[in-house]
């Protein structure tokens, strides 16, 4: 039995405002995850210039380090 993610990757956090917190919840607001009650995994494809609170399931190493570079964090959620 397989988990599925809903995968967003980290072009699609553009949008937010610099030091928003980016959860689950802020996710399905915008419309971003297939399914809200899957867990969330972001990828690496594409760029961000805003600082951004990311606390998800799931981080790809370049996505990492793609937000950190941004000056933003990441915080994994169980």
């Amino acid at each position: 039995h397989q988990v599925e993610y809903n995968e967003v990757n980290v072009d699609q956090l553009t949008p937010f405002q610099a030091n928003a917190e980016i959860t689950p919840e802020t996710l399905a607001e915008a419309r971003l995850l297939r399914d809200p009650r899957n867990p969330v995994a972001i990828l690496g494809r594409g760029e961000l210039k805003n600082p951004l609170k990311v606390r998800v399931h799931r981080v790809t190493k370049g996505a990492q380090a793609k937000i950190e570079k941004a000056g933003g964090s990441v915080e994994l959620i169980g």
